[in-house]
């Protein structure tokens, strides 16, 4: 099994509002005070006295869903935590030693394919490089102007909270990646809505997307709508979880996702019919051409 460039699933709207923020005035300032400031060490030590870092000997049935899924993604295994907290959450920290940490009240509610499909996501992060500028967004959003002074403005802030939201769609693609599939991943973000493991299984995912599908109706429906469901959205750091789960389940119907699958399973990809794409490498072509201009493979 191949490890999966990130590139490869890399959300085009995490690109967009990335390079967005990266161009508002005062951004590289800000950084750069933030560089000043930011004490990994405080955070090592954080994660060590108050949490319990699981590994193969502290909670195995949990800490072996890790490695397979840092294989799978290409990336260095970060430090397991468990914390105490009753909120359903997991975050991940960091810089040069990154860390995950899952809340008892995660662990508690789900099964061990869901947990599965969180440490994913939040692997995803850490393949995306996006855990130090999540780091970042988090203390300029706990903090606000007590931390970086007048060098924040309201643009930055709403700024973080749009890019953190589209980072999003890049981990749950992440997730998919490596749960084959978006139905885990799809069942996981109706879990965190209803917030019942026992109920988890009754959920009628067929109705899920519908109500999603409605959702993108209503708000396609008028500019006011839109507006409306912005405000709501606007100081969050996830989008709506229904709108992930369906976002990411029309994906895993596309050409891309499947091309990752082959690639991720060494399935020789020549014998599987793509229209419209080389089946070396993956490249558009156009009718009537012998050979793929990108990479020479005869068609």
């Amino acid at each position: 099994m191949r490890a999966i460039n990130p590139i490869d699933y890399y959300h085009p709207k995490d690109r967009e509002a990335l390079r967005q923020l990266q161009q508002i005035p005062g951004f590289s300032a800000a950084m750069k005070a933030f560089m000043k400031l930011f004490q990994e060490n405080l955070i090592q030590g954080l994660n060590m006295s108050g949490k319990v870092r699981l590994g193969p000997g502290q909670l195995p049935e949990i800490y072996r869903l890790l490695p397979p899924i840092c294989e799978t993604l290409g990336i260095r295994e970060p430090e397991l935590y468990l914390e105490l907290n009753p909120v359903a959450n997991a975050y991940t920290f960091g810089d040069t030693v990154i860390s995950i940490t899952l809340t008892s009240g995660l662990v508690e509610l789900m099964d061990e394919e869901q947990l599965k499909c969180i440490l994913a996501h939040e692997c995803g992060h850490i393949a995306c490089q996006h855990v130090l500028y999540h780091t970042m967004a988090n203390m300029v959003i706990a903090f606000g102007s007590d931390f970086l002074g007048s060098l924040l403005t309201s643009g930055l802030e709403l700024a973080f909270f749009h890019w953190q939201r589209c980072s999003e769609l890049s981990c749950d693609r992440a997730a998919a990646v490596c749960m084959d599939g978006s139905e885990t991943v799809a069942k996981t973000m109706a879990l965190l809505a209803s917030g019942s493991r026992l109920l988890a299984d009754r959920i009628n995912m067929d109705l899920y997307m519908r109500q999603a599908e409605a959702y993108r109706d209503f708000m396609d429906d008028s500019n006011f709508n839109k507006m409306l469901q912005y405000l709501a959205l606007m100081n969050q750091t996830h989008p709506f979880l229904s709108v992930r789960a369906l976002q990411v389940q029309e994906w895993c119907k596309t050409e891309e996702f499947t091309r990752i699958m082959n690639y991720k399973y060494e399935r020789d990809i020549s014998r599987i019919p793509q229209k419209g794409l080389c089946p070396n490498c993956g490249s558009p072509v156009e009718e009537g051409w012998a050979f793929c201009k990108k990479c020479g493979k005869k068609l």
